[in-house]
């Protein structure tokens, strides 16, 4: 009975149930997200239309190509400034790749953490990291706990799908992207996050959101049935990143 419950067709409208989204660029004029402070304000208010009243948006940290600072950041942030819609906390962290300059700002204790030092990170898309256990061991003892950013993204997992598992443990957390639920990154991202959220290895969920293009596709996600089973499933931390 439990399991034909967590496979119904979903019931769900929007993404209320969830509330908070930890993963977005809504930052003006910093990476490959929002470029001004009118396309920010739009992201809001879409991300509030589509049921989220707490959002931790997380920037690109990332040498060469988004070579941002906390204090590039904060700048930027404080444009937002009484700019924000009325039933919307925004807070700041940022999607760190782990790289040269991540290790300086790691080392300099210049990162910007989410609640209980928790720090999203990400590394190429096409061909696997030298040293991730490494990485991994040293956050923490450090303290922080890694949260890897879309899993389903990483191409040369999906043929050593037994990788995830050794993640997990290794204690990194696992988020998801809501845009995987379709097919908007492919058919196979698709299914590697479907098959994730099927061996409940899923603990946080994100929107991932750069552009209003991601709002429009954003509103297929709740009437899915793998949203409904992520939600239904208990398993999510997103409330715990609440102030």
């Amino acid at each position: 009975m439990f399991f034909f419950k967590r496979n119904r067709p979903s019931s769900y409208t929007d993404f209320s149930k969830i509330g908070l989204d930890m993963h977005s660029h809504l930052i003006p004029g910093v990476d490959d997200g929002a470029t001004s402070i009118i396309d920010s304000v739009a992201l809001l208010n879409g991300l509030k239309e589509l049921g989220f009243h707490h959002l931790i948006t997380t920037p690109h940290t990332l040498q060469d190509i988004h070579p941002n600072t906390s204090e590039i950041l904060q700048k930027a942030h404080a444009l937002l400034d009484g700019k924000v819609p009325d039933g919307i906390a925004l807070e700041l962290s940022s999607e760190y790749y782990l790289d040269g300059q991540f290790q300086e700002q790691l080392e300099s204790d210049k990162l910007m953490p989410m609640k209980d030092k928790r720090i999203l990170v990400e590394f190429s898309q096409i061909s696997r990291p030298h040293g991730l256990e490494e990485v991994v061991f040293d956050l923490g003892i450090k303290g922080y706990q890694v949260i890897l950013a879309h899993p389903e993204r990483y191409l040369f997992f999906h043929k050593d799908f037994g990788y995830y598992q050794r993640l997990k443990q290794m204690g990194v957390d696992l988020q998801v992207n809501a845009l995987s639920l379709t097919k908007h990154y492919g058919e196979h991202v698709k299914k590697i996050a479907e098959k994730l959220i099927e061996a409940d290895m899923i603990d946080y969920f994100g929107t991932d959101t750069h552009h209003l293009r991601h709002i429009e596709t954003l509103k297929q996600v709740p009437h899915t049935k793998h949203f409904a089973r992520l939600v239904d499933s208990g398993l999510l931390k997103n409330e715990s990143l609440l102030p």
